[in-house]
């Protein structure tokens, strides 16, 4: 049906076209010119034609394919105890309040829109991508619900090589489960930055290697001297999958309490799989460990404080004699999904995220945070999901308070 209401329209198009160059104009054409532009029409009409066909369309004048996509979602959320926001954050949960106050929150803030484009060179294709949510800052809730745009991914590729922004290499999408909220579990390696990455092939697998953003914080004077180092191998097959990272880091700081050493030497190591029981369950399960991995894990943020004003884990602290020591933190998480048929799933997973800071020294920090989900997503249509989820966030204080809440989430996405 589409492609012979494509040709119906190209045809009517170029005869439309041709009828205009025919009519009378001031400036009299040759027939030889009225034929080059009736080609070149056709070249066009015959370029959207191939187009239709193929993974976008061309650029004209040029050999680039350009492909649009993304989605439109809406989200509806009521927290049952505290409002978390737009997106589940444990680390957000008030441990200073035990009173349950419900709150409903709607929006469409995760709508996205991607822009891709490749072009054939003698090294390959050359791609880049561009991709933006609305989780910027701004909004107005009032009369407008205006939201800031805010820039996932900008990155190119050639022959191997990526430059740009967009997921570190120090991140395991093989137990990364999908979650009608935002966020997703605790516990699991979540970063986006800028970076150059080299990828080649090694046996079934791919080996990549990468220099990204340092950014470090958690300490006063915080300062980046040499890009964070990431090593990844990643394997996938019929059965399941297989990852494995390392990270090297150097941190450091100017401030004037670092009286001994100043810098400090941090690393992480990951490990994840899933192993897919018969066509329609899977298992996947994911584990961090690292000294100094700080915002490497999701949700081990903290301010830059080396007191008892310390609000999550971070990198490291300066301590009493004036050293930047590094702070070890572990992170795990679970997941099981079913297909119940071709168009209901469901899954269940756990994420966990611990921190090993000196409880006498940071109180008020956090030491473990964990977040459950249970999801569902029906498929209406092609490009039609709705999702329904039950999730759980519960944070705990080194001092021994905590706080929860229970959320549930209704959403409705249309792809594009």
């Amino acid at each position: 049906m589409r492609t012979k209401n494509f040709k119906l329209a190209a045809n009517t198009t170029l005869m439309m076209a041709v009828a205009g160059i025919l009519a009378p104009s001031t400036h009299a054409q040759t027939e030889n010119e009225l034929q080059v532009q009736i080609n070149d029409l056709q070249r066009q009409l015959d370029d959207m034609a191939q187009s239709k066909e193929s993974d976008g369309w061309t650029l004209p004048g040029t050999n680039t394919s350009v492909t649009i996509g993304g989605y439109v979602k809406l989200d509806m959320i009521y927290d049952m105890d505290q409002d978390l926001g737009d997106a589940l954050d444990p680390s957000v949960l008030n441990t200073a309040s035990d009173e349950s106050d419900s709150s409903l929150r709607v929006h469409a803030r995760q709508s996205r829109v991607r822009i891709g484009t490749s072009t054939p060179t003698d090294l390959g294709e050359a791609k880049t991508v561009v991709e933006a949510d609305f989780f910027g800052s701004g909004g107005n809730e009032l009369f407008s619900n205006s939201r800031g745009l805010r820039l996932r991914h900008a990155y190119g590729e050639l022959n191997g090589w990526l430059a740009g922004q967009t997921w570190s290499n120090f991140m395991h999408f093989t137990a990364y489960p999908t979650t009608v909220d935002f966020n997703g579990p605790v516990g699991v390696s979540f970063v986006r930055q800028a970076q150059i990455r080299y990828t080649a092939g090694v046996g079934d697998g791919q080996f990549s290697v990468s220099a990204e953003n340092p950014e470090t914080s958690g300490f006063e004077g915080s300062r980046d001297t040499v890009p964070d180092l990431t090593a990844r191998y990643k394997w996938s097959g019929n059965g399941g999958g297989l990852e494995v990272a390392g990270l090297a880091r150097s941190l450091k700081t100017d401030d004037s309490s670092a009286t001994g050493d100043d810098s400090a030497f941090g690393y992480g190591v990951m490990a994840a799989a899933r192993l897919d029981v018969t066509d329609a369950t899977s298992l996947m399960a994911g584990a961090i460990f690292g000294d100094g991995v700080g915002r490497y894990i999701y949700s081990s943020f903290s301010n830059n404080e080396s007191d008892a004003g310390r609000s999550g884990i971070g990198e490291a602290y300066i301590d009493a004699n004036g050293d930047l020591e590094t702070i070890e933190a572990y992170g795990f998480n679970v997941s099981v999904s079913q297909q119940w048929t071709p168009k209901l799933a469901s899954s269940l997973t756990y994420g966990r995220l611990e921190g090993d800071q000196e409880e006498n020294l940071f109180p008020n920090s956090f030491q473990t945070l964990e977040s459950a989900y249970f999801s569902n997503f029906y498929q209406v249509a092609d490009p039609v999901t709705l999702g329904l989820e039950l999730s759980y966030a519960n944070k705990e204080l080194a001092n021994g308070e905590s706080a929860d809440n229970t959320r549930l989430q209704l959403a409705a996405q249309f792809s594009f």
